[in-house]
């Protein structure tokens, strides 16, 4: 009965277990792997389309005809005040050719803007003495799409580099449909979000007046990549050094899917007499038009050693959680776009002491994710925002309420993220900046491993081995990027990178403290050579609460060869 009065198994019994905030640092390492392997390419081709522009001559240059009334013919796109408000500007006044000429490119150009780019407006020869002006619209349209033909070398013969059921599936239902930039932008992006893919769109007139056929051009590469890498970013408690691994795997099915998976693992000796830390992660998706379906997976585990006042013990458990997600981008513009998500997702975890089951700190629950996210470019920068909302509920397996306590399993949760990049010159060098803002809430105290962490190589750095577990906070990140060349022909650039974070939370587990605040500061340098990246940084805490056992400083290496 000793091992059950130990203070690791009171800790346990509370809301925010050690065991929770083990789950939670894993998740967090997983997500940091994933997002960038499962990062797409954005794309908005407005810019290679500029609006039509008049040489005007002035309004006394030529005949001047009264205008009572404009017509424009042909509409199908826009509404009846739409066309109204541009045309109306030139009724009940006597115009010239000048005047004409600027009704037409003023239609032309809102067909333009608003992605129409074959669309045209123009006039035919009429008798203008009645005093009615009929402005007649040319609304383009795809003829077909097809698909570029391989370059010698890349493929045997003149076969496509794309067939087409990936382009039926990345441009779904648009043969015959008006041709529009938006629509070729979400196709292009359907394609290139996969890495072996660098396909580009063309516009060939076709058959029949207005007609055009979409040429997709593209430049194939090898259709899996990998990477394996080594670091000292985990923990003393599971393992320090870190060895991962990444494999993805495109167009299995010669639908646009993607298969990515990734591995870590401590490896090594470590001081405790036992520390394990390792995860696998599987995650499938394919799109269709302007939707995106994926199934998630990942799967944790991890031991360790408590170091008890007369007997030491060991804690081990594992979380394994998978998601189907669906998400559809609802708005494209001519520089942003607003995707909306929803997502299901099915959380378990196990949780030992020895060989004893701990009842109390496992779990299952299921977890509605609706999400919406949105970018913006700026010549400036971009900014990107996503809001979710998670909300857990009581279905099929479900663990409602911990075994000897009332507390509810069931939450909801609100996480907000602010981001905004791009790049400057100071002293004539040029320079890039990032900042990122994440932010946090739920009206009610939550798992540690569904709640906020502040504090480590996530959120705040320079503070590791401890972190604020909250459910009400948030933090901000800030890295500014300097590239450098160097003399050395084997490395011919260096990228120095400076962070200052800030970060604070609730703290639940304190209740002779409301809140708290931390700050931290990073440096470091990184480079490739010959596939090889190379990463060092050396991190310090700026802010520390003087409760939180944890190291204020870290320096961190990490070496990966990507083939």
């Amino acid at each position: 009965m000793g091992l059950f009065s130990t203070p690791g198994l009171y800790a346990q019994e509370q809301k925010l277990s050690d065991h929770e905030k083990q789950i939670k640092q894993g998740q967090d390492r997983i997500k940091n792997q994933l997002d960038p392997l499962l990062k797409k390419q954005d794309v908005f081709l407005q810019e290679q389309y500029r609006e039509q522009e008049q040489a005007f001559l002035s309004d006394d240059a030529g005949a001047c005809f009264d205008i009572n009334q404009v017509i424009v013919e042909n509409v199908t796109v826009f509404s009846e005040q739409e066309i109204n408000s541009i045309s109306s500007s030139f009724e009940h006044q006597c115009i010239g050719l000048n005047r004409i000429n600027q009704l037409i490119s003023e239609i032309s150009n809102l067909y333009l803007n608003h992605g129409y780019v074959t669309s045209r407006a123009y006039i035919q020869p009429q008798d203008l003495s009645d005093g009615t002006l009929h402005v007649l619209v040319l609304e383009g349209f795809i003829q077909a799409l097809s698909p570029g033909e391989a370059h010698a070398g890349e493929k045997n013969g003149a076969e496509p580099l794309l067939t087409t059921r990936q382009l039926a599936l990345a441009f779904p239902d648009r043969t015959g449909k008006l041709l529009n930039l938006r629509d070729l932008e979400q196709g292009l992006e359907n394609l290139n979000r996969l890495g072996q893919n660098q396909a580009k769109t063309a516009l060939i007139p076709g058959q029949s007046q207005g007609s055009s056929v979409v040429r997709v051009d593209n430049q194939e590469a090898s259709n899996w990549r990998a990477s394996v890498g080594i670091n000292n970013t985990g923990v003393e408690a599971t393992g320090e050094y870190q060895l991962d691994a990444s494999f993805i795997y495109e167009n299995l099915f010669g639908i646009n899917d993607s298969l990515v998976s990734s591995f870590s693992s401590n490896i090594g000796e470590h001081e405790l007499p036992q520390s394990k830390s390792r995860s696998y992660s599987l995650v499938a998706s394919v799109p269709y038009g302007y939707w995106l379906f994926s199934l998630n997976n990942n799967y944790y585990q991890y031991e360790q050693t408590v170091l008890g006042a007369s007997v030491d013990f060991l804690t081990h458990g594992t979380s394994f959680n998978s998601s189907f997600v669906a998400q559809n981008t609802l708005y494209r513009g001519s520089a942003d776009k607003l995707n909306l998500g929803l997502s299901f997702n099915r959380k378990e975890s196990r949780n030992y002491i020895e060989d004893v089951f701990l009842d109390t700190s496992s779990r299952i629950i299921y977890v509605w994710d609706l999400s919406a996210d949105y970018t913006r470019y700026f010549p400036a920068g971009t900014l990107n925002g996503a809001l979710h909302i998670n909300k857990s509920v009581p279905w099929f397996d479900a663990k409602r309420e911990l075994a000897d306590a009332e507390d509810d399993f069931q939450f909801i949760k609100y996480q907000l993220e602010l981001g905004f990049s791009g790049s400057f010159t100071l002293a004539e060098q040029p320079m890039q900046f990032s900042s990122q803002l994440n932010w946090f809430y739920s009206p009610e105290v939550i798992l540690a491993s569904e709640g906020l962490s502040v504090g480590g190589r996530y959120s705040v750095r320079g503070i590791s081995g401890d972190s604020l577990f909250g459910y009400r906070g948030g933090y901000l990140r800030n890295d500014f990027y300097l590239p450098l060349q160097t003399p050395w022909a084997l490395l011919p650039g260096v990228t120095v990178f400076l962070g200052l974070d800030v970060g604070t939370t609730n703290l639940p587990e304190y209740q002779d403290r409301n809140s708290d605040w931390i700050a931290g500061s990073v440096i470091g340098a990184q480079a490739s050579i010959f596939g090889v990246s190379l990463s060092l940084s050396y991190a310090r805490a700026l802010r520390v609460p003087d409760f939180l056992n944890a190291q204020e400083q870290e320096l961190d290496l990490t070496v990966r060869y990507n083939f």
